[in-house]
């Protein structure tokens, strides 16, 4: 039982270490280049589908775009953001309540389970800190950082999915550490909780039938 929550603490201990760079650092990067080719071949079918340009005018771009050959791509995004920097973007664009949830959820939610478990952990012969206990566990259930990994991922394969779609624009996406600082702290979260779960039930067991 004693092994049980020393490993358990542990594992809590190395998932908010993984929390810090999680929230902090990038989590998905994503490029979007715009060809140079296909952008001059819509701008030529353009200029010649309009009605309003004379015809000399069509002849005249006609063999200059004959002549010239355009190659290459530009880059017109590359943004590499954390959870603390999409929050701040969101947050300054208006969006404060999805801000605001994204910060409560993975910022403040697992500070204050650290806060109760802490105070479990060094009182939890008293009833306050049995209490702290209890409103530790019931937290696990919302802390949501399971959710904003599916988040992260859907929104991974949903880009990746419409990447080549067009021939103008290519955009291509790949995780970041940040992505796997937060995965592992889901992991080592929840096999920590876990474990400690186990052994405050264990403990209640033995004080109930030394009661008896």
């Amino acid at each position: 039982m004693i092994y049980r929550q020393y490993v358990g603490l542990v594992l809590l201990a190395l998932a908010y270490g993984l929390l810090i760079p999680g929230i902090s650092e990038p989590v998905l990067h994503v490029v979007t280049t715009l060809d140079k080719s296909e952008l001059a071949n819509m701008g030529q079918e353009a200029l010649l589908a309009s009605p309003e340009i004379p015809s000399f005018i069509k002849s005249m771009a006609t063999e200059l775009f004959n002549n010239v050959t355009v190659e290459g791509t530009v880059v017109i995004q590359d943004t590499a953001k954390s959870i603390l920097d999409t929050s701040e973007l969101l947050w300054n664009q208006g969006n404060r309540t999805v801000a605001a949830l994204i910060l409560f959820f993975s910022v403040v939610v697992p500070v204050i389970k650290a806060g109760l478990l802490i105070v479990h952990l060094g009182f939890q012969r008293y009833f306050w800190g049995q209490m702290a206990g209890k409103i530790s566990s019931g937290l696990s259930k919302w802390s949501m950082a399971d959710v904003f990994v599916m988040a992260l991922i859907i929104s991974f394969l949903a880009i990746k999915a419409s990447a080549g779609s067009s021939p103008l624009v290519e955009t291509s996406i790949a995780f970041e550490v940040g992505f796997y600082y937060f995965l592992g702290y889901c992991l080592f979260s929840i096999a920590g909780s876990q474990l400690l779960a186990t052994t405050q039930s264990s403990v209640g067991e033995v004080s109930a039938k030394e009661c008896i």
